[in-house]
């Protein structure tokens, strides 16, 4: 079911880009494609990365972010700076013009569209399916994840910029670290 639901939402969304371009449109349309979480355990391959949907590990919240508008962005553009969907809200008000007080996020469009350098953000996760709390905090290149279920604890750290899929924990070898990114 899983496949089969990916299978039609890729089919529909290149129906929907013919239909721009055919309608001659595309230069000043803006489509943007993205995921709130990871795949599901078990039914998504998610690569190299650890961990899946439900959970503040790569697998769980790293997601492709795809940008089209022919006229703005060149075709090819890639970037790896670190975002969040709510960076979009940003992104989207800036596009319209107004002006959001309070309003979280980078305008991560302008930084697609400019080609700027990277910035370093700092970033939280949360969820809960149950007994089960995941938290992570990203501090640049560096990550601290903790699940908790029931009275069981878990952490460790992660520098992302050598070890994407999690797997070298660093948390023993650097404790003030690992406290510091805790305490943000």
């Amino acid at each position: 079911t899983y496949v089969a639901m990916l299978e039609d939402l890729d089919s529909e969304v290149g129906r929907l880009l013919k239909s721009v371009d055919a309608a001659g449109i595309a230069d000043n349309t803006l489509v943007i494609f993205v995921s709130d979480n990871g795949g599901y355990a078990g039914a998504a391959h998610m690569g190299p990365l650890r961990g899946a949907k439900s959970t503040t590990l790569e697998g769980g919240i790293r997601v492709p972010l795809i940008i089209r508008w022919p006229k703005q962005i060149e075709a090819g553009t890639t970037s790896t700076q670190v975002c969040a969907t709510f960076d979009l809200t940003r992104s989207m008000a800036e596009l319209a013009g107004t002006q959001v007080q309070g309003l979280d996020g980078y305008d991560i469009v302008k930084h697609v569209m400019k080609r700027q350098r990277d910035v370093r953000r700092t970033l939280f996760w949360r969820g809960r399916r149950g007994e089960r709390i995941w938290r992570a905090v990203r501090d640049g290149d560096m990550k601290y994840v903790q699940k908790n279920e029931g009275s069981n604890s878990e952490a460790w750290m992660f520098n992302l910029a050598s070890d994407v899929g999690e797997t070298n924990d660093l948390f023993s070898k650097n404790p003030a670290e690992a406290k510091r990114l805790r305490g943000l």
